[in-house]
């Protein structure tokens, strides 16, 4: 019994201590940038050794996207709440629009500002983006593969999975680009991307201005 609460304080202390990097990590980041953050910026704010930081991270864009595996599974899982007979892009549409106001208020962490820190740097700088697009190919199979059980067809057969899929990418491109667009203290990131999804599901075959 005694063993099991001793395994149970050193697991405790790590994820403190990896909570603690990220936390640190964020803070530089928003206050020096994230190129010019360095690791030992890091583990200098939490006084542990650049090693320690690598036990846990191989390298800074592994801090910022370590959040992504718990949301993809959150937001799975959100995805499988969904009613049945509810159709395909609205399913999807709410479930994504959840686990973001879950991001905003708190979960994983994070607060509406980190959140908003971690999008764009989703978005805009070549190294994170580029290890972003590397992790999303297997979880974009996921989300394809239980769209397509939804809908009760074949992705191999039936292309329209993967449009969801691709779908869900391009809300969120497009949220955080018209989000910065709008005053960010305003409006919350995720009621642009509610709006957008709400959009896309009516149609966007616009009808044409006819000449006058």
């Amino acid at each position: 019994m005694a063993e099991k609460e001793e395994v149970g304080r050193r697991e405790r202390k790590k994820l403190m201590l990896r909570d603690a990097l990220i936390s640190a990590a964020y803070e530089l980041f928003a206050e020096k940038g994230f190129d010019e953050t360095r690791v030992e910026d890091i583990t200098e704010k939490v006084d542990v050794s650049t090693r320690t930081f690598f036990r846990y991270f191989a390298c800074k864009e592994d801090v910022v996207l370590d959040y992504q595996a718990a949301e993809h599974e959150d937001f799975m899982a959100a995805l499988n709440r969904r009613p049945l007979d509810e159709p395909a892009l609205t399913a999807v549409h709410h479930a994504a629009v959840e686990i973001v106001r879950y991001c905003e208020n708190g979960s994983y962490g994070f607060d509406a500002d980190r959140f908003m820190t971690l999008q764009e740097l989703l978005r805009s700088h070549p190294m994170v983006r580029a290890k972003n697009l590397q992790n999303g190919v297997d979880r974009r199979e996921s989300i394809v593969q239980l769209i397509a059980q939804r809908m009760g067809t074949d992705p191999n057969d039936d292309i329209r999975p993967n449009v969801l899929a691709w779908v869900l990418d391009y809300a969120h491109i497009a949220a955080h680009d018209l989000w910065k667009k709008k005053k960010p203290s305003s409006v919350p990131y995720s009621d642009v991307l509610d709006e957008i999804f709400t959009v896309i599901e009516q149609g966007l075959n616009f009808p044409a201005q006819l000449p006058t």
